[in-house]
């Protein structure tokens, strides 16, 4: 559980991969939303590589850096979606300084780079290996739709064979909390 991580930290920084796709907005914006929302007492900052305007449903989607910011030393840095060390964007800096790091990962090919790995090669999405993490009571709409995002675009809205049973009971669990799914999908494709 993500929790568990967060304990003590006071600063925390979120990054994902060059060029970010779908699953890799959505995963970083998704664990942005639910620290932010849960954990007011930490400071988080998510740094990006200039996401494409098809994500600007996501809530809070303008807190993205797309720069660093200055001498930074957080005491958690998290990546979401990146396969290699070498594929991290923006906060590569950040990450060689940070006191602990986490790497939330989806892809069979991650040699796992961070002091913590989380990589499910088995599972379709970034976004569904971090609800795994999530505590599923305190994921709100705003959080479901950035994950639901994710999810959607690294299956092909659920038609690519990454998609399990599992994947669906997740998106079926997201669709719950009411965000508008037909939007999101229209949107992004």
């Amino acid at each position: 559980n993500i929790s568990e991580v967060l304990t003590g930290v006071k600063t925390m920084g979120i990054a994902g991969h060059i060029r970010p796709d779908g699953d890799c907005v959505g995963s970083c914006m998704a664990l942005y939303l639910y620290v932010t929302e849960h954990f007011p007492e930490i400071d988080v900052r998510i740094y990006l590589d200039h996401p494409k305007p098809v994500f600007s449903h996501i809530d809070r989607i303008g807190d993205i850096r797309t720069e660093t910011d200055g001498d930074r030393e957080f005491d958690l840095f998290v990546t979401c979606d990146v396969s290699a060390r070498d594929r991290l964007a923006v906060a590569d800096e950040y990450f060689d300084r940070a006191k602990k790091t986490v790497c939330i990962d989806h892809h069979v090919s991650n040699p796992g780079f961070a002091d913590i790995n989380h990589v499910r090669g088995d599972v379709s999405s970034c976004c569904e290996v971090l609800y795994g993490l999530l505590d599923a009571d305190k994921v709100d709409r705003p959080v479901a739709a950035a994950i639901y995002t994710g999810m959607i675009h690294d299956t092909g809205v659920f038609q690519y064979s990454s998609t399990s049973p599992e994947t669906m009971r997740i998106a079926g669990e997201l669709m719950k909390t009411g965000f508008e799914f037909n939007r999101i999908i229209d949107q992004s494709f």
